[in-house]
Order: structure tokens, then sequence, then C-alpha cells
């Protein structure tokens, strides 16, 4: 009887804290959202939309590896999704906030300058001086 009872308690056991691992599982979920362009998303942190002043458009995510994603239009056309990398000058944080977007005309040049805030708590920017130039690698900002 004895041993009846220890069985009976470890079962209990057991199936308590399997019951207690499900209820905490969904408070640590992310939700994903797809982009509708063969790309995944954390919901919570949005699309960021960007029209520029050619016409075309860009679009700026947090993917669910938490680096900055980008895609742009090139006469109406999207192209495929890539990677801006982690958002840390100093090492591995990830995105940890929703990214803003600031442009602005400088001697004649549309600088378009994206911020957020990583795992680290920074606030972090990469910026593209002009329409047509590369981005400058990940920093901390000088806008916002």
């Amino acid at each position: 009887m004895v041993i009846l009872k220890r069985w009976k308690t470890a079962v209990v056991a057991v199936v308590t804290m399997a019951g207690l691992a499900v209820a905490v599982t969904p408070a640590q979920a992310t939700d994903i959202c797809d982009t509708g362009g063969a790309g995944r998303y954390i919901c919570d942190y949005g699309i960021k939309k960007h029209s520029l002043p050619n016409g075309e458009k860009e679009q700026f995510v947090v993917g669910t590896d938490y680096a900055v994603w980008m895609r742009w239009t090139t006469k109406g056309q999207w192209s495929s999704w890539t990677s801006m990398g982690k958002p840390d000058p100093l090492g591995t944080a990830k995105a940890a906030s929703s990214i803003g977007l600031d442009d602005e005309q400088v001697l004649g040049d549309f600088r378009t300058t994206i911020y957020l805030t990583n795992s680290n708590g920074a606030l972090v920017s990469r910026t593209r001086p002009y329409l047509g130039a590369g981005w400058f690698t990940w920093d901390f900002p000088k806008c916002c």
C-alpha cells in the first residue's frame, strides 16, 4: 500500500508540473506573422512602410531571428527580403522594439535613417546617405 501511495503521489506531481509547463508556454510565445513576400516577422513589432520621393517603396520588419529585414520595389515589383543584420554595433544583441524611421534632405540628397532599441537597451540606427547608396553599419544614432 505504501508503494502505491508513493507511485500515486509521483504521478500527481508529474501531471501538475506538466500542466504548469503548458500554462506558462503561451505567455512566453511570440506571435509570428507572414509578410506576404515569403518572409515571417515578429507581429508585435509590425511592418514599417516607407515611401520614397521617386515613388518606390520600402518595408522593414524584425524577423524571427530578431534581425532587421527589408525589401523594396523597383518599377513596382517587390524584391526578396534582405537581412540588415542584428542591430548592435558592439556584438550580437537582438531587435527589441518596433522600427522607427527618419528622412532628411542633406545637401540635396535624400537621407534615410532607421532606428530601434536592441535587447541591451541601446538605441541603435543604420543610415543610407542617399537614394541608391548602401546602408552604413549599425551605429549609435546621431538622429532621433
